[in-house]
């Protein structure tokens, strides 16, 4: 996990469990490569919060960076 991820991501919102991240990883429902940066957006359902999560790696598709709750993510 890159410093950002655990030194703001999960400090500004605690609330975010690192297994709903790897489970992300592990089974994501879509799994998208963003062109800019090469950096890869993956979505899984987390129904404790009732949301989609949207967790972001870098480009080696492993090593987090960031993740948060999609309201606008449409299976």
């Amino acid at each position: 996990m890159t410093d950002y991820f655990r030194n703001d991501v999960l400090e500004k919102r605690p609330y975010i469990k690192l297994e709903w991240c790897l489970e992300a990883l592990r089974k994501p429902l879509r799994r998208e490569v963003q062109p800019e940066d090469g950096r890869i957006r993956h979505w899984v359902w987390v129904s404790e919060i009732d949301r989609y999560l949207r967790v972001v790696t870098l480009a080696d598709g492993v090593t987090l960076h960031n993740a948060f709750p999609d309201r606008r993510f449409k299976p």
